[in-house]
This record gives C-alpha cells, structure tokens and sequence, in this order.
C-alpha cells in the first residue's frame, strides 16, 4: 500500500493546478499578531488556495511564524485564521526563486460568528511536512463528559481504547508526555484516574507519534503538544451545563480579556456521574453491563496570564488544579462486599519565557526558550471497613486489605537555544533538569482489622537530559534532521540510569504536495520516581525485588504524506520497535493499585493511514486505521508483585490487532452535526496463548486470546442562535448511539472492564 501511495503522490496527473508543470520556485512565510496588542498568535490556520483548492496550510509557531515552502510560482490566495480572531484573506503572487512575506495582524471577532469557516471544519488535520496530526478545539464537537485522553484516543492513529481512559497507542502501553505551552509536565502517580486539565482550555493540540528530534524525550510513545487558548480583544465569557444519561451533569465557566501588552484566562468545570468508570461486570444472559458502585465527581480550574514585553517576547505563566473522586466499582454478582474509594489530585504551574534574535532575514536569527515548573499530585486509596479481603503475601494466605496514600512533589527547568543561519543549516541544544520528593504509605488489614505487612517511606528521584540537534537542507527537496540526547534517571532501588540516544530523520519533497521520510531513533523511557518495592521487601522477609528500570527502545519508520485535489490530504507510515526491557503496568489484585513492570522483550510492527477530507461545502471528516501487533517475550520483573510470566511468546494486554476511527461533520454558521464511529477488533481476554496456533506476524490476530471485536457510533448536533448580545448554542450528544454490548478487555495485568452503555447528554452554552 505504501508503494501505491508513493507512485500515486509521484506520478498523478489529475487536472489541477497543484500538479502542473511549473517549477517549485518560492516559499511564503510571515508572522501573525493580535492587532490591538501586538501579541503573536501560536496554533494559527495558514491556508493557501490556487484554483479554488487548498494546495498548502501550516499552523503557527509559538512566536506566530510560518513558513510554506516549494510553491510553483503563480498566483494564490492566503487566508489565516485563529481562534477569537476574525479571518483574514489576501492574494498574493509567488515568483520564481522568490520568498514572499504575508505577515498578518488579526482583530478580535466581536461575536464567535467571525470565527466560524465558510467550509466544514475538520478537527485532526494532519501536517504534509512532517506528518504529525493536528487536533483543533474550535473545530470538535465532543460530549460534554469527553475527557483530554479520549481525544487523544479519537485523534491519533493507532490509539485503542482502554479501560479507565488510558489510551495505548501504537501497541504500546499509556507512555505519553504532556508539553502545555512548551512546557513537559511530569509523569504523575502509577494508577491515577484524574485527567491533567479539562479539554475547554485547549486552543490545538499537536500529536508526533513517530520521527521525534533530539529534543523529545521520556515518555514519548506520543508527544501531546498542547497550545492553550490566547486571550484576545476585550472581556469574553463563556457558560455552559449539561444533564445526561446516568445522573450525569456538570458546569463550566470560562473568562478571558486582552488588555494591551497583558492577557488573561481563567476556566472552572465541575463534572458529575454515577458511570466514572467502565463497568466491570455484565449479564451473562443478556450481556447488559451492570454498573455498580460507580459514582465519581472532577473538579478541574486553570489560569492563563499572558505578558508581551515586545514584539520579541512572550511571557506564559500557567497554573491548573485537579481532583477526582469516586467509588470503585466491583463484580457484585460474586458474593464479595467491597466499598472502596479512591481520591486522586494534580496540579501544575509552569512559567516559560520566550525570546526571539532577529536575523539579517526571515530565515535567520535565534530563539530562547527558558521555563520553570512544578507538579504535585496524590492518590489516596481507601478500602471499606466491611470489604472482604482479598490479597495474600505469598507464601502467606491470609487475606488483606490494602490502602494506600501517596504524594509527590516535581520541580524543574528548562532551556533551549535554536539558531538559524538559513533555511538550509539550522542548530537546536537545550537540557532539562528536574527533581523529585514524595511519600508513600501502603498498610494492610486481615479480616479482623488486625494490621498486616506495612511500608511508609519517603522517596527521591531526579531526571536529567540534555540534547543537540541540527537541521541540514542542501536543496530544497531534501532534509536531514540529525541529534542525539543524553538521559539521566535516578529513582529508588533503580540507582542512575542513562543512556545516549542518537536520532536521524530524512526527508525528501519532490513537490509542494508530498513529503516522503525515513527515520530511526535511539528511546530511554524512564518509569516514575516511586518506591513500591518498599512494601514488597517488607513482605518477602528483607528481600529487596527487582526494581522497574527504564525502557530501552530501537525505533525505526517510513512514511508518506500527499495532498490530492478536492481536498483530501493523506498519510501512511509503517513502523517498528525493538524494548529491551519494555514497560507494561500491573494492578494489584483487590484494588485499583497500579504499578509499572518490566517484561524482558517486546515487539510492536504496525502500518496507519489517516484520510484528512475537506473539501469544498460544509461537509468534512477523517479517518484514522491502524494495524499493530504488540507481543512480548521472557520475565516479567519490577513493580509491586509482578504477574506470573506467560510461557513463550505472548501479545500485551494492551495489543488491539487493528484500531479505526471514522468521523463525517456538518457545520455552518449556526448548525452542526457530527457522526463518528470507532471499530477495535480486542484486547486481550487473559487468557494463556496456545503455543501451537500463536502467530507474531501483523495478520496473526490470535483471536482465541483476544475479546471480540467492538464497533460503537457516536452522534451529535447543535444549534447557534442570537439573542441580543448573547449567543445560545443547545446541544445533544449520544455515545454507543446503537447500544452495542461488549467486553472492552479481558483480565490480563489488570482486570475486566465492559464497554460503556448508550449515553445521553444535553449541554446549553451562553456566550457573551
């Protein structure tokens, strides 16, 4: 299929003006600003049109630069877009071996309506440079409920579905880093079921899942850049609450102003269900989910200040609060009694300053970037004094109960240094250093209330990197991208460990229309600085276990990205990864404990397209499709109590052999409607693989060890009208539209979780 693609993007001579003749002779770059304060505006559309259709778009960096490069020369027309912005267009002129400015200062809209695009928004995109996908909040029209990892999920090809809301992309397990505003927010608490931020703050997310520079580090299965909203023109607010299936309801209230040279935003939701997670158990007869003991609430608040000093400087200060409480639910069908609860919080600020050296030109110059920040969370996790115990210290059989309280506190800095000379040699180093204080307690209780094995200590870690990277461009047809990284990881029983990681990228353009690239890259993927293995040492007599130690990666992908006529935009890429040791998280039996585990191989092979379509009219849409095969081989060691390894060779509890997602979208200035639907073909089912009929191969579906496939239908809509100066927008959302019953995942690491039931929500939104 690649080789398809390939001679389609190289060899097409459809009628259009994207293909004609002409040679590739100019680039267009500018830089976009708040017309009433100066402020660059990060996360902007740059859509360039010939002949009525999309040749080209790009979005901003985070000083509010573009740069589209190869365009024959001719005619076109530019049009720019950010959200809270009026668009803006113009028309202007490539000629050969020409670079053209279109810098571009945008007003404030007065009323959302400004903002909304004459064609269907799409909400994943996806950069024909560098084939990373873009997701666009004012484009997506999620349930009110819809949390920051189900977007991932829905955005990122190859991303399965997974109890709890982890998501796993690519076959590997829930190893991603969150960047807000360039900033890396540290790893949290093993196990923790708060989401770090509530999706109304995001403004666009960009998601590189493969082909990382030097820069990209630690938990990188996926770096999940996150550009917060700008605030802009004068004093905007926003409400909205909603009521739904399952006693769910919630509120948010959200405010922003641009005072000259200072901005801000501020944000509050409060969220509320009797389903917080996936049932556990379902009728054996009518396969319907029973939710029991499931009740949660979310608190999320952020705020965003905004400071411009120049027209060279930004100044980001970002703080944000979480907490999520909630029942655990558990199998009452089995005759157990269990009233445990379970208390998880995090917050962050980060404070980043950024700086920019003109150069002699548009392509030269410098940029620094220097922040600052702080993480803190906790997780408490607290059993019921009438639960029937049901953890043992082998060789020991009494049964416990098993609480646990743990917090943490991470504080580091970080610093990058880029310098252009040209578009053709560019130079990037920088380093992180970070470190990290905490306390744990883990106490047990027998059925008499009688204390058991204990653990209560303090812990300490710190995580250091640093990078050097350069971007090499002989010709405006080729790139090679080349770095190399040193990671330092320091945590509890694992002692330092580090490891130099070179990466190297080629990529070659033959047109404005196509980017083809190679890459392999060198992964140290840290665990989080915690110290389970204090409690199993006081367990086993004194003996220490085997700590979880960092994973250690080879990775290796090729990919495509074309544009064709009539709007459609498409990537494949093929993929493969080599861990020695990988990492997989285990769930301690009778809680929702969660430890990371190392298993001594793992193999992950994959292929993924994505379809961006956006043609012209109000219809648009993406899909996402995705086959990876996930399997690992040896012991298992590290973590809590590490599950028994499986004989031979066996697929991770997080493999689905094949992931797609679909989505078709209406929009134009007042309605809406979007219909979209995921299709997993399983994850695992727990039980033991048949060594006779195991296959590794990327069609070995293995389904004997695998739950049944699932295909469920999300569907929304909503309405825009105006009253006076405010805006009403009611809005109905429906997930698992037809109801589907399924086992979402078998009891393999962790246990069983069953697929959500339909849903139903109302949501109102206020504007002013």
């Amino acid at each position: 299929m690649l080789a398809f693609l390939l001679a389609i993007a190289l060899t097409s001579t459809a009628p259009s003006p994207v293909v004609a003749a002409a040679p590739l002779s100019g680039d267009l770059t500018g830089v976009i600003r708040d017309s009433t304060s100066g402020q660059a505006l990060a996360g902007g559309d740059v859509i360039v049109f010939r002949g009525g259709q999309v040749v080209a778009r790009t979005e901003t960096d985070a000083l509010g630069r573009y740069r589209i490069h190869n365009l024959p020369d001719g005619e076109y027309e530019v049009e720019i877009r950010a959200l809270g912005f009026a668009p803006a267009r113009s028309r202007v002129t490539i000629a050969p071996g020409g670079e053209i400015d279109v810098s571009v200062r945008l007003s404030p809209s007065v009323v959302q309506l400004e903002e909304l695009s004459t064609t269907a928004p799409v909400p994943v995109a996806v950069d024909t440079r560098t084939g990373n996908q873009i997701f666009k909040q004012n484009s997506y029209h999620g349930a009110p409920s819809q949390t920051t990892s189900q977007i991932v999920q829905q955005s990122v090809a190859g991303a399965a579905r997974a109890p709890t809301g982890e998501v796993h992309i690519r076959g590997q397990h829930a190893e991603y880093t969150y960047y807000i505003d360039g900033v890396p927010v540290p790893a949290g608490i093993s196990g923790s079921l708060n989401e770090l931020f509530d999706p109304n703050v995001v403004n666009q997310i960009t998601f590189q899942t493969g082909g990382w520079d030097a820069e990209f580090g630690n938990k990188n299965a996926a770096i999940v850049d996150v550009n917060t909203r700008v605030p802009a023109g004068g004093f905007r607010a926003d409400a909205s609450g909603y009521g739904g299936s399952f006693t769910s309801n919630g509120q948010t209230v959200d405010a922003s102003q641009n005072i000259g040279k200072f901005g801000w935003f501020v944000s509050g939701t409060r969220r509320e269900t009797d389903m917080r997670q996936e049932p556990v158990v379902f009728d054996t007869l009518t396969r319907d989910p029973i939710n029991f003991h499931n009740h949660g609430t979310d608190l999320f608040t952020f705020g965003k200040a905004q400071y411009l000093p120049s027209n060279n400087d930004v100044v980001n200060l970002d703080a944000n609060w979480s907490r999520t409480r909630f029942q655990v639910p558990y199998d009452s069908t089995g005759g157990a009694v269990s009233d445990d609860h379970q208390q998880d919080m995090n917050s962050f600020v980060n404070l980043g300053w950024r700086h920019q050296f003109p150069g002699t030109g548009t392509a030269s110059g410098s940029d620094l970037f220097v922040a600052v920040f702080h993480r803190r969370g906790s997780l408490n996790f607290t059993p019921g004094a009438n639960d029937d115990p049901s953890f043992v210290f082998f060789p020991d059989t009494t049964p416990f109960n098993l609480s646990e309280d743990r917090n943490f506190n991470a504080t580091g800095m970080k610093v990058d240094y880029a310098y252009r000379l040209s578009e053709r040699l560019q130079f990037k180093v920088g380093g992180l250093a970070s470190f990290t204080r905490g306390h744990e307690a883990f106490e047990t209780q027998d059925a008499g209330g009688n204390p058991g094995p204990a653990s209560i200590s303090d812990l300490k870690g710190n995580d250091e990197w640093i990078y050097a990277q350069t971007v090499i461009a002989p010709v405006e047809k080729w790139e090679l991208r080349t770095g190399v990284r040193f990671d330092n990881h320091e945590a509890p029983f694992a002692g330092s460990q580090n490891q130099v990681s070179p990466r190297v990228k080629l990529s070659f353009f033959p047109n404005t229309q196509t980017s083809l690239w190679a890459y392999y890259g060198r992964l140290f993927i840290p665990t989080n600085v915690e110290d389970l293995r204090a409690i199993t040492s006081v367990a086993q007599g004194g003996v220490v276990a085997q700590p979880t130690l960092p994973e250690r990666d080879h990775f290796f992908e090729i990919g495509l990205t074309h544009r064709f006529p009539a709007g459609i935009v498409a990537k494949l890429s093929a993929y493969h990864k080599r861990s020695s040791p990988g990492i997989d998280d285990n769930t301690v039996p009778g809680s929702t404990i969660i430890t990371s585990v190392n298993i001594d191989q793992v193999r992950i092979n994959g292929v993924e397209t994505v379809l961006e379509i956006r043609p012209e009219g109000r219809l648009s849409g993406y899909l996402n499709l995705a086959l990876n095969h996930a399997y690992g081989l040896g012991p298992i060691t590290g973590g809590f109590f590490p599950a028994e390894s499986p004989a031979g060779y066996f697929d991770l509890d997080h493999d689905q052999r094949l992931s797609g997602v679909a989505s078709v979208s209406y929009a134009d200035q007042r309605l809406f409607a979007t219909v979209t639907g995921l299709y997993g073909s399983g994850l695992t089912n727990g039980e033991e693989p048949d060594a006779a009929t195991y296959g590794r191969g990327l069609f070995d579906f293995n389904q004997s060890i695998h739950v049944d496939p699932n295909f469920i239908m999300n569907a929304s809509a909503g309405y825009l009208v105006s009253v006076g100066g405010v805006l009403l927008r009611p809005e109905i959302y429906v997930d698992n539209v037809l109801n589907h019953k399924y086992l979402l995942k078998g009891a393999f690491f962790s246990g069983a979780s069953v697929g959500r039931p339909r849903t139903v929500q109302l949501r109102l939104n206020l504007g002013l």
